[in-house]
């Protein structure tokens, strides 16, 4: 069976209803900003006469990626279920992971090439860019939907999850950590200007041949033991908690609709980490090319643990709407933090050790290390992952079949526990 029932106009709350609305504005609105964005930076550079070039066509091709892809489907969606239509199953095929690795392989070989080559890269590039740092994380999407094999998942879910994370989630999260990076620059700026030595390195020239990376003030701040305990914090844990927190609003508010099982809202969860990796790869990739393969590289590891963490808040809130069981929740949040801040724990050092120490064999071995552990943390994420999706589909496909095999068929299913309305 492809489809399910009809929705019940007499059965959507006001709630429901209001949420498949701000859903449609936001997936409208996406679309809309990305064209205009892309739009307005060609523009520019037209009227000023500028050379393209990849800080310039990375950004306003991501940007309009994102908005078509993933607001305009965000927003058809929310307009079927406005109109009570039905939405397929959603049942993964083998050949789409195949197609998906062999697509990701020939991104990363392409982008590379052109990169070296020297082929237009600001023209060439981004198409490859959108590819190599957008898949990974639908790969991961992939696995866990097709090891779950939850037979009440549609499109409509999964886009509605995909969208609040790239828009939902990622929004709430940046504007929070903007506001205290703000506050941040601002504190430590006051800091920083009461002490003489420190004052004369800020009247120092910081953009040096080597990049901002090699100025004496960054030096300085990358190996003053403040500095360092304060990024450890701030990226460790601050960073993660806003995070799981912003993505963890996908699978909760996907709660509120009566009827979904838990698997259905762990995979919920699983497509919101999966939009906000896209986003973030997308974006945080298109600052800049330098060392490009190695950011797409690093970006399988970082799908990897978003879509695992959004899938364990993911199973906490399925636990929670279908047996109420709040300490689930709670412990679900706190793995995914620690995964979180190990994870952006190594990233940062890494890029500690590269800024604050010279070239030389500690700094080459340091590096080293920290590559091996997040290799090791990438491959642990995804077999956790895909561990993870196969037990809670095999869990809750026993509890259906044991229901069904009770003389009260159905009637001892938790509520929420079976028919999907979404």
């Amino acid at each position: 069976m492809d489809t399910q029932q009809p929705i019940p106009k007499s059965s959507r709350s006001n709630w429901h209803t209001a949420n498949l609305l701000v859903a449609f504005g936001v997936g409208l609105s996406a679309c809309l900003l990305g064209g205009a964005s892309a739009a307005c930076g060609l523009g520019l550079m037209l009227v000023n006469r500028r050379q393209l070039a990849l800080v310039t066509t990375l950004p306003i091709v991501s940007l309009l990626v994102i908005g078509i892809c993933l607001g305009l489907p965000l927003a058809w969606q929310a307009v079927a279920a406005l109109r009570g239509k039905t939405s397929k199953r959603l049942a993964p095929a083998l050949v789409w992971g195949i197609g998906l690795a062999g697509l990701y392989l020939v991104a990363l070989t392409g982008g590379q090439t052109v990169l070296s080559l020297k082929l237009a890269p600001a023209v060439t590039l981004p198409p490859f860019h959108i590819l190599a740092l957008g898949i990974p994380a639908l790969l991961c999407l992939w696995g866990a939907v097709s090891l779950a094999k939850e037979p009440r998942l549609t499109w409509r879910q999964v886009w509605s999850g995909l969208g609040g994370g790239a828009f939902g989630a990622v929004g709430l999260a940046f504007a929070i950590e903007l506001v205290l990076l703000v506050l941040g620059i601002v504190a430590a700026a006051i800091f920083l200007g009461q002490s003489p030595d420190w004052a004369g390195l800020l009247a120092q020239p910081q953009l040096t041949p080597g990049g901002l990376a090699n100025s004496p003030l960054v030096r300085s701040l990358f190996r003053n033991p403040i500095v360092i305990l304060t990024l450890f914090a701030s990226f460790s844990l601050i960073v993660p908690i806003i995070e799981e927190t912003a993505k963890s609003l996908v699978p909760a508010l996907a709660g509120t609709w009566r009827g979904l099982s838990a698997t259905q809202i762990f995979l919920w969860g699983v497509a919101g980490g999966a939009g906000f990796a896209v986003v973030e790869g997308l974006l945080n990739g298109s600052l800049s090319a330098e060392g490009w393969v190695s950011v797409a590289l690093l970006r399988i590891g970082a799908s990897a643990m978003h879509c695992l963490t959004a899938g364990l808040t993911g199973w906490g809130w399925g636990q929670v709407w279908t047996q109420r069981r709040w300490l689930r929740l709670l412990l679900a949040y706190i793995i995914a933090v620690a995964i979180h801040g190990v994870w952006n724990g190594v990233s940062i050092g890494m890029a500690v050790v590269g800024v604050a120490f010279g070239p030389g064999t500690v700094q080459n071995a340091l590096i080293v290390g920290a590559v091996g552990l997040l290799i090791l943390l990438t491959i642990g994420e995804v077999i956790a992952l895909m561990a993870i999706a196969e037990r809670i589909g095999r869990s809750n496909r026993a509890a259906v079949s044991d229901d069904y095999a009770n003389p009260g068929g159905l009637s001892n299913l938790p509520e929420g526990g079976v028919a999907s309305t979404s």
